[in-house]
């Protein structure tokens, strides 16, 4: 339809909004994304926190933050996350280190794409 040529598909648009990155935010997000992430969510959210009390910092609790953040980033666009799990087979299925640069470059993009939208 001509009304609708700027309308995004399914498969363009978020599954949600990029939540707050704040533990429960992103702890509801991943939970929602991928069950089987949620795992290593909780298992190294305790392990950041645990790090962040011996050596008095926040620093691990931010790194952890920044990096459920951009994993949530990534996949809350089912094409995206879809092109993440091809360019991912492709690095390993390749047979040599050159093959795998071209995947490697649009997944560093992709990375790059999905910080922005973490800190936005």
């Amino acid at each position: 339809m001509v009304g609708d040529a700027h309308a995004e598909t399914s498969e363009d648009a978020p599954l949600f909004p990029m939540p707050p990155v704040t533990e429960q935010a992103l702890r509801v997000a991943v939970l929602s994304l991928d069950p089987a992430a949620a795992v290593r969510f909780e298992r190294e959210f305790h392990s950041a926190w645990q790090e962040a009390v011996q050596t008095d910092s926040t620093v691990p609790m931010h790194t952890f933050l920044h990096r459920w953040a951009v994993f949530v980033a990534l996949r809350r666009f089912p094409a995206r996350a879809r092109r993440l799990r091809e360019l991912e087979q492709t690095i390993a299925d390749a047979d040599t280190f050159a093959a795998t640069r071209p995947a490697a470059a649009e997944i560093a993009a992709m990375l790059d794409e999905a910080a922005r939208e973490a800190v936005a």
